[in-house]
């Protein structure tokens, strides 16, 4: 039985604790633009949100995401480095050259949290393979790293793409907006991360 409504203050803390999850995640937000998510205009942006969560979040990303933060918490590399090209490969054209380019920066740009073996490891790969490194990837290893756990990481990652898509476009929604496109994701086939206090 859900619980009841949370109040404006209420999604306003929830979500920027979830954003404080983003950027340990991924440090070059600020920088990275639109991932796999980019509408294309205000006016559209619900039918946008929903054909992408249908689309992409639901059969490609959660699942893919679901398996990278199994893998990193395994210390499986050599099958994490097969999952993030299994990403790359099931991700649409430009959405998977927008994943990898917002991967590799968060993964080459900023320094690896002390003791962080896998993603030093990452790291390495990713100077010698260009192909290597896709956001969901690093965010899943990062967020390992941090010791964050999996459902709130998760959440972070989709409150991510949808503030970078909007913003791409030159939105900045508000947090009741926010959230009412986040608890969207329930109504997708891939069960929907939930919003909660962290």
């Amino acid at each position: 039985m859900a619980g009841p409504e949370p109040t404006i203050p209420e999604e306003q803390a929830n979500l920027a604790a979830l954003w404080r999850m983003v950027e340990l995640c991924l440090p070059a937000h600020e920088e990275c633009g639109a991932v796999t998510f980019l509408p294309r205009g205000g006016e559209t942006l619900q039918a946008d949100w929903q054909d992408w969560l249908e689309s992409v979040y639901a059969p490609i990303l959660m699942p893919a995401l679901s398996s990278l933060q199994h893998l990193a918490a395994a210390a499986s590399f050599t099958a994490l480095l097969g999952a993030d090209a299994a990403l790359g490969a099931d991700l649409p054209g430009p959405s998977s050259g927008r994943s990898l380019a917002a991967g590799r920066r968060a993964l080459l740009d900023f320094r690896p949290p002390q003791g962080a073996k896998l993603l030093d490891h990452l790291r390495e790969t990713a100077v010698s393979n260009h192909a290597a490194g896709h956001l969901a990837t690093v965010f899943a290893v990062r967020a390992h790293a941090f010791h964050l756990p999996a459902v709130q990481s998760a959440a972070a990652l989709l409150l991510a793409e949808c503030v970078l898509g909007a913003a791409a476009i030159g939105l900045t929604l508000t947090a009741r907006r926010t959230a009412d496109l986040l608890g969207a994701a329930g109504n997708c086939a891939a069960p929907a991360p939930q919003l909660v206090a962290v």
